[in-house]
């Protein structure tokens, strides 16, 4: 199984966004704020585990660096964070 997901062409990029468009971006980060808020959640779970301290530092590292992609998404669709949906 792949995760590589393939990216539409610059040519199919450069036409003009619609409504639509903006409408199914601002879902989206929608979806990512929510995301975020329940990586947040189960991270703080995660440090508190019981059991091997190692075994819940990973977890919780694991769940920092899934944070971090959901942030790096969000400011590659909102562009750097110009792009403000509502």
């Amino acid at each position: 199984m792949s995760n590589v997901i393939p990216f539409s062409s610059r040519k199919q990029r450069q036409q003009a966004p619609d409504a639509s468009a903006d409408e199914e971006r601002a879902a989206l980060a929608g979806a990512l704020i929510d995301l975020m808020d329940r990586v947040r959640e189960a991270t703080a779970r995660a440090a508190v585990l019981s059991g091997p301290s190692l075994r819940a530092e990973q977890t919780a590292q694991h769940l920092l660096d899934a944070a971090t992609a959901i942030e790096e998404a969000m400011d590659a669709l909102t562009e750097g964070g110009e792009w403000v949906p509502f």
